[in-house]
This record gives C-alpha cells, sequence and structure tokens, in this order.
C-alpha cells in the first residue's frame, strides 16, 4: 500500500471517481488509491445500473459536473470485470503509477466508451501510465493479485467502513476522517491540510 495519508477507495466503474481522479489529480495531492474488493460488513450496495431513473439522474448528473470541468462524457454501455482491471491497477501500483494508471483508465471509460475489459485498452493505459503493457495486461488474469488485495484491502475496507465510492479517509487527531463523494474533495483536502497530513 503506498505511503500517502490519504485513503482513496474507488471502482473504475463509477463516474464519479473519474471525476475523482481528475480533480484530486489537478491538485497534486498524493492518495493511496485502494480497489474495493468488497464493502464493509453489513453494506448493503445498492447497484444505479439496477434502478434506471438512478441511473438516468447519474448519468445528467455526471454530465453537469464534467462540463463544470471542462471535460466530455461518453458514457460506456459496456459490462466490466472488475477484477481484472483492478488487478492491472495493483500491477501499476507496484510500479509506483497506481493513480496515474487509475486517471487514464477512468478517462478511457468514462470520455471514450472503451471497455476496461479489453486487454488492449489495457495495455494503452499502461504505456500512458509509463508502466510496462505486458505486465498489465498479465495482472489482469492474475488470481493470486486479487488474492492479496482481499486480503491487504478487506481489513481496511471495514476498519474505514466504506459503503461506496468515491470514498476518501485518512487518520489524525486519533480518529479517522471520512468523505463520501467526489463532491467532498475540497472539503476533505481543507480538513487534511488543516491538521497538518497533508
Amino acid at each position: 500500500m503506498s505511503d500517502a495519508p490519504i485513503r482513496f477507495y474507488f471502482s473504475l466503474r463509477s463516474p464519479y471517481v473519474w471525476l475523482a481522479t481528475e480533480e484530486i489529480v489537478r491538485a497534486g495531492i498524493a492518495v493511496a488509491p485502494i480497489p474495493v474488493v468488497g464493502f464493509a460488513a453489513g453494506t448493503v450496495f445498492s447497484d444505479p445500473v439496477a434502478n434506471p431513473p438512478r441511473l438516468a439522474y447519474v448519468i445528467e448528473d455526471v454530465a453537469r459536473i464534467a462540463a463544470r470541468h471542462d471535460l466530455a462524457l461518453m458514457p460506456p454501455v459496456d459490462t466490466q470485470d472488475w477484477a481484472a482491471v483492478h488487478n492491472a491497477v495493483e500491477f501499476a501500483k507496484q510500479q509506483g503509477r497506481g493513480m496515474a494508471f487509475t486517471q487514464i483508465a477512468a478517462r478511457l471509460r468514462w470520455t471514450q466508451s472503451l471497455d476496461l475489459a479489453d486487454p488492449e485498452v489495457i495495455a494503452g493505459a499502461a504505456e500512458a501510465a509509463g508502466i510496462d503493457p505486458d505486465g498489465a495486461v498479465a495482472a489482469m488474469g492474475d488470481t493470486s493479485i486479487r488474492a492479496r488485495m482481499i486480503e491487504a484491502y478487506t481489513p481496511r475496507i471495514e476498519a474505514d467502513q466504506v459503503f461506496g465510492v468515491p470514498f476518501f479517509a485518512f487518520d489524525a487527531d486519533g480518529r479517522t476522517h471520512r468523505y463520501w463523494g467526489q463532491d467532498r474533495i475540497a472539503m476533505m483536502l481543507e480538513d487534511a491540510r488543516a491538521m497538518g497530513v497533508v
């Protein structure tokens, strides 16, 4: 896991994660990107794809936010193997390029409607992030990477009580400070700076 004091929980499935990566990178803040391998025990995940009115709202909302940041939205229509792409993120993290790869992959999904389960797309993202494309593609199918992520990240997800993405957490003043949603990033950074975390 990265030494960055702010933990950034994400799934590349979420358009709000894409927006969050853009904002974090623009702010120049180092975060430890952690793919969500499962939510805290007892958490009920509400799938927006299974709720047509909510999905329509999410696309409308993300388009509004993207336009305000001069970002183009092209929603994907694909089904993803999230474990595979998150394995590639973990490979990128091991190369010190986790956040760069995450941002690039999110852009490919949400601005070009590309399928992150496609090895060619992952190879291109890896090359753009400055890591070995063949290694990133090989990581997609490496079940041992997924097993290590589950072992390493599940206790952290449980401790931080992650229930959605994007989700940020940092430790200061003897407790964990948690923030859910890309619209909380400015507040989270303000608090982290005030507490001397960043």
